[in-house]
């Protein structure tokens, strides 16, 4: 299909979305419909979070939360967990090789993990229901009346994979009379979205709420082997609330929930191309630039880069420009259904049933070698036939049940109590590289082949509570406790040989060697909270808190190099302190909130990826890093400055260190070269690698480095985000013009565990401004946005994995370093235009 025709298909559901709304808007309208409450012109809105598994008042918890409200979503067209980490600037992602192995960073704390052995450090609920596998959360998000930011251990009434914090996704409620929204979005590189609803109460004990969305972006890369667009991903979303009261003070809410799911992100972009002369330690190295036609991948005569890169300049920092003859990305699909039953009992508490049944399925897929030629030799031939490819699939399956009793929000004493059950089942099948009979391969075999299958599972037991206490007039005591039984076990069975593509051909190698499985292993913990909050005035509190958090043993189940996963890893632990205070100022026309926070955490759970010489590779392998740590402070403020004018803005200043931490991993350093033949570099250090490396025992080539004190990378010392939203109303006139404007800053960061300096991210600035009409009852909007205003070029991932050359053709040829990187949505500047319609 060519570029034209595919534009159309763009378009053509905008039109449709325009041409509905045209026609209901020249339908009559009901006469009885009821007019929604218009709040306070002169106030901030009231903000109320589900933080505490109860509805409280934001200004209230005594604990840092950032909200990003409906309005907020709206104004900057949210459409993904990128668009909220943009937006949130104790949040961070580490992106992997596909989407799969995404990471969100919590105050500088994130588990990088590649394997479905390792729980997430940050747990993402929906509506009350956890999503079972963290990547899970990397997809369209619809219907959403806000977003809770929880920061700190959550574990108290969150569980497992919240020892760093949680993120609350709440979905818009049913209210009102029967509502339908229509909303259609487009942009200049042709992305595009669709999105209708309708809800509302039918009958006094019947309303229901549908949503389906439908999304698509490109890319922003071109793949120079078929011409279509790559790094971009697309949508298909349905929900469903329906609430049905069959008797007096029961209710019964079912929560339906359909995604597809298509990311084609984590495609690489060579866009450095160069060797290095001289030395860091005696201050003469510089970058010499490499000539294309003296170059070879892996220094493979039969690899000129002249043909690998064919069409591509690879010293071109803004390359766009890719090869690639087998897919990388991920397809997914989720089906599942919430159940929730609440009963008020004559005392006025509230007991409540929330069930939830949930199936992944997906299918992801890599081109290890970055090219469209072949780069893997058959046995018995000289020339490379065939590619260096992985694809997999993964099977999740999550159960979960909870039993709530949370008491009236009237009295002294109000409290939250309640029981927790879940089994998490997830099955992965993974292939790798190239191994045929009758060659024998190994996991150190070139291409690095393997071919497993294994499946983990979890189920997870616990009893919880947390009381309120206002044990003085203007003092108020928090305290939470939860006791968690965590079982758990796994199967492992692989062999090397990639042509057994399924079950019935797959033959695993011997028990102990190539096979594994454990099962009914416990792992008991206690986790709790304390804080005391002080009404200083009745605008003013402060507040101190203390939590614990707790994540379960993990399994190295996927390494590439060995089967580790018979020694699973230790727990992981965390204990936060923090100080703060929040404010309703000026008659409630300015909000603050604001935080210093020290945590702690123990056998830190970190997978750590690296390649080695002359193999492209990528290699994963879990660590157990005895102690890190973070420490900081955040602002949130929001502003009326007049009737129609908000502002809002927040700030994170966050350093994340390794406290602890003596066999980290070596980074690559070919200035750092053998002194003579003793084959040591400067200072005894292993020769081609930093100077702080040395050899793991006399005469061994491995290295390792005392990290003791280093940088935990991932995320920037500061981030601030500012928006305003400015309404220009017309007197005589249905309809009102609004501007508004976001500006994010992030200074430069390390993003490399093992501090290369040669891997930090540059600062940036990135600046979006939009502006359009809205009728006076909100019944639509055409809403205008540029992003990235100034077309502020950034890299995000200095650090991003790329094809090896040499410039020569043999492998002991000289190194050339080679930067790779995959472009965030902004990098360049784009437009957009949305109209959305309420009847």
């Amino acid at each position: 299909m060519d570029k034209n025709r595919n534009d159309y298909f763009a378009v053509k559901p905008v039109a449709a979305v325009v041409a509905i709304a045209v026609a209901q808007w020249a339908a009559p309208v009901y006469a009885q419909e009821a007019q929604e409450a218009q709040p306070n012109p002169n106030q901030l809105q009231s903000v109320v979070v589900t933080a505490n598994k109860r509805v409280e008042k934001l200004e209230s918890v005594p604990m840092a939360i950032s909200v990003i409200s409906e309005e907020e979503l709206q104004r900057n067209n949210v459409r993904e967990m990128e668009d909220i980490i943009a937006l949130t600037p104790s949040l961070t992602q580490a992106s992997g090789t596909t989407a799969a192995n995404n990471a969100l960073f919590m105050r500088g704390i994130g588990t990088v993990s590649v394997g479905i052995g390792v729980e997430s450090d940050v747990s993402v609920i929906l509506d009350d229901i956890p999503i079972a596998v963290q990547f899970q959360a990397f997809r369209d998000l619809a219907d959403v009346a806000r977003v809770e930011v929880l920061k700190g251990p959550q574990s108290t009434l969150f569980g497992k994979s919240a020892v760093a914090g949680a993120i609350n996704i709440v979905t818009k409620p049913i209210s009102g009379p029967v509502t339908y929204r229509g909303s259609a979005y487009y942009t200049n590189d042709h992305e595009w979205r669709l999105a209708a609803s309708m809800g509302g109460r039918f009958t006094d004990t019947f309303a229901m709420r549908i949503a389906a969305n439908k999304s698509d972006m490109p890319g922003n890369f071109t793949n120079l082997t078929d011409g279509k667009k790559v790094n971009g991903s697309s949508g298909k979303t349905f929900m469903a609330k329906f609430s049905w009261t069959p008797i007096r003070n029961l209710d019964i809410d079912l929560m339906p929930q359909y995604n597809e799911q298509e990311n084609t992100r984590g495609v690489t972009a060579v866009n450095g191309f160069y060797r290095t002369t001289g030395s860091a330690a005696a201050g003469n190295l510089t970058r010499v630039p490499v000539d294309i036609n003296t170059a070879y991948m892996n220094g493979n005569p039969n690899l000129p880069a002249s043909q690998v890169l064919a069409g591509i300049d690879p010293t071109n920092p803004r390359n766009r420009l890719v090869r690639r003859d087998f897919p990388t990305g991920i397809a997914s699909r989720t089906t599942g259904t919430g159940l929730k039953l609440s009963y008020t009992l004559p005392s006025n508490a509230t007991l409540m049933s929330i069930s939830s049944y949930q199936r992944y399925k997906a299918n992801d897929s890599r081109d290890q070698d970055f090219t469209d030629v072949p780069t893997l030799t058959r046995p018995g031939e000289n020339k490379p036939t065939v590619g260096n490819n992985q694809f997999g699939t993964y099977d999740i399956t999550s159960r979960t049940q909870e039993i709530r009793l949370v008491s009236p929000d009237a009295g002294n004493l109000r409290y939250v109590a309640g029981l927790w059950w879940a089994r998490n089942e997830i099955e992965r099948h993974f292939i790798r590289g190239f191994c045929v009979a009758p060659t024998k391969c190994a996991a150190n075999s070139p291409s690095s082949p393997t071919n497993y299958y294994t499946d983990i599972y979890n189920v997870n037991k616990a009893v919880f509570g947390q009381a309120t206490w206002d044990f003085a007039p203007t003092w108020t005591l928090v305290a939470g406790l939860r006791r968690n039984l965590e079982e758990s076990g796994f199967n492992y069975a692989r062999n090397f040989y990639t042509d057994q593509l399924d079950r019935a051909s797959f033959v695993p190698g011997p028990v102990g060697v190539d096979v594994f499985s454990s099962s009914g292993n416990e792992d008991w913990a206690t986790t709790g909270k304390l804080s005391i909050q002080k009404q200083i005035t009745p605008e003013v509190m402060v507040y101190a808190m203390t939590a614990t958090g707790h994540k379960g043993k993990a399994y190295d189940v996927t390494s590439g190099l060995r089967a580790s996963a018979a020694f699973p890893v230790d727990p992981e632990k965390s204990r936060t302190f923090e100080i703060g205070t929040k404010a309703n100022l000026f008659n409630n026309r300015m909000s603050v909130a604001a935080v210093i926070y020290k945590t702690d955490f123990r056998n830190y759970q970190q997978n750590t990826s690296f390649v080695l010489p002359n193999d492209p590779t990528i290699y994963t392998q879990l660590n157990s890093i005895p102690e890190i740590g973070t420490k900081g402070f955040e602002l949130d403020a929001n502003m009326l400055l007049s009737p129609g004018w908000s502002l809002n803005a927040s700030l994170a200043y966050t350093r994340p260190t390794i406290n602890d931490w003596k066999n980290g991993p070596c980074y690559q350093d070919n200035t750092n070269p053998a002194i003579g033949t003793t084959g040591k570099g400067e200072n005894g250090s292993l020769a081609g690698w930093n100077r702080n490396c040395f050899a793991i025992r006399e005469g061994a080539t491995t290295g390792i480095q005392d990290l003791t004190g280093g940088i935990f990378p991932g995320t920037p010392k500061i981030k601030v985000n500012i928006g305003s939203n400015y309404d220009l109303r017309f007197s005589s006139m249905p309809f009102r013009a609004f501007v508004n404007g976001n500006v994010r800053y992030q200074s430069d960061y390390q993003t490399a565990i093992s501090n290369d300096p040669r891997a930090v991210n540059d600062a940036y600035t990135i600046a979006d401004l939009g502006f359009g009409l809205r009728q006076n009852s909100d019944r639509w909007r055409l809403s205008f946005q540029i992003k990235n205003l100034f077309d502020k070029f950034y890299i995000p991932n200095a650090n991003a994995s790329g094809p090896s050359f040499r410039a020569g053709p043999t492998s002991t040829s000289p190194a050339i370093t080679v930067d790779s990187w995959v472009p965030p949505r902004d990098v360049f500047r784009y437009y957009s235009v949305k109209l959305d319609v309420k009847f």
